[in-house]
């Protein structure tokens, strides 16, 4: 039974977490077609990450009042209309409107998900659990692209979105059918003003921050490196964000099993900083063949961190504080590593070059490593 409800854990969150990689694909298309600049392209990001941040935020008092199985299936209603009504999308202010209303109804997974994972799991199976559960967001980084190639060379993007929301519909039926239920508890949204005093907190954020930035603004703004600093058609280019995320799958898999065995900081320290160097490696690559090896190292290095993470958030809060702290670094690092990030490598295309900001991002990203130092003294 733990096992099915893993399943249909790892089939919502792959789903939901499609919100953040279902868009990038389609970017060069959207350019072409609405005629709007890099900078406009990349701020679709904004808009969704600002949406989710706001639903992150309000997880804990919707979760207070209708429990959290209830929250997730909420989550996915929302983006099930937002998927439909994206394909109806024809215009760069309606595709913004629809990614911050898609935004606003995947924030309330991961806070509810989290608490009701580790009621399911014993501590000590944590760090494998998570990681299975993990791999469903480095899926939706392999095989979103991949799909997308496929089905753009056949039929119109619409089309990828109408199939695929059927899929998202499916998964949710038989969550709601399977997954134990989860009274509301009154008074759990009360816990953000005692949170937000807290040093370790803040200092975990900037850190989940810089990894997320290294992840998500990289993946969004690399169909637009390939296409227009490299040459590369619409369909290569998805084709080889696809591949290079291959490593990652793996990666994520196999990280469970090595963060129960040597503890979750030194793994997340080792994660951010070969991250910080591979996205640097990424700006400073000029060979094709090398530039889709460090690729594939810098998301195996980028996505192991955040089932790392979540081990760590479980192991540094209670129960009932653990919605509220998950929320709480997912919304700060939404909408400035999903958000902000993106934003400006799109205006970094437009005024320098992509190459350019993304060797910033991976700088500034190997530097968040000393964050580490006052979060190991927090932690003893």
């Amino acid at each position: 039974m733990k096992l099915l409800l893993l399943l249909l854990f790892w089939c919502l969150w792959y789903f939901n977490f499609s919100s953040r990689t279902i868009l990038s694909p389609l970017l060069p298309v959207f350019e072409n077609d609405l005629g709007i600049s890099h900078t406009l392209a990349g701020s679709l990001s904004f808009y969704l990450s600002a949406g989710y941040t706001l639903s992150l935020l309000s997880a804990g008092w919707v979760t207070a009042r209708v429990g959290s199985k209830k929250s997730i299936a909420v989550s996915a209603t929302v983006y099930l209309i937002s998927l439909f009504l994206l394909r109806y999308s024809n215009s760069y202010s309606s595709i913004a409107a629809v990614s911050f209303f898609m935004g606003m109804g995947t924030g309330l997974y991961l806070p509810n998900a989290v608490p009701l994972l580790t009621s399911v799991f014993r501590p000590e199976s944590w760090g494998r659990a998570f990681a299975v559960h993990e791999t469903a967001p480095t899926f939706t980084f392999l095989s979103i692209p991949l799909l997308m190639a496929l089905f753009l060379r056949f039929f119109d993007w619409r089309d990828f979105i109408l199939i695929f929301a059927g899929g998202c519909m499916i998964a949710t039926c038989a969550f709601m059918i399977f997954a134990p239920a989860s009274p509301p508890q009154p008074g759990k949204g009360k816990g953000f003003t005692r949170l937000f005093r807290r040093k370790k907190f803040w200092i975990f954020t900037l850190v989940w921050t810089a990894a997320s930035a290294a992840v998500m603004a990289v993946f969004i703004i690399l169909p637009l490196l390939l296409v227009n600093e490299l040459g590369m058609s619409v369909q290569t280019a998805n084709s080889v964000m696809g591949i290079s995320r291959i490593g990652a799958l793996v990666a994520t898999f196999l990280v469970g099993f090595l963060v129960d065995r040597y503890g979750h900081m030194i793994m997340l320290f080792w994660s951010l900083l070969l991250t910080g160097i591979s996205t640097v490696g990424i700006a400073l690559s000029e060979y094709f063949p090398l530039l889709l090896t460090i690729l594939i190292l810098q998301s195996a290095f980028s996505m192991i961190f955040f089932p790392i993470g979540l081990v760590a958030i479980s192991r540094m809060t209670e129960p009932h504080e653990r919605s509220h702290f998950t929320g709480g670094v997912g919304a700060c690092s939404v909408i400035f590593g999903g958000g902000v990030a993106p934003l400006a490598l799109g205006a970094a295309g437009d005024l320098w070059s992509f190459q350019n900001g993304i060797l910033i991002l991976g700088i500034l990203v190997t530097a968040s490593c000393l964050l580490f130092i006052p979060l190991r003294k927090l932690e003893k």
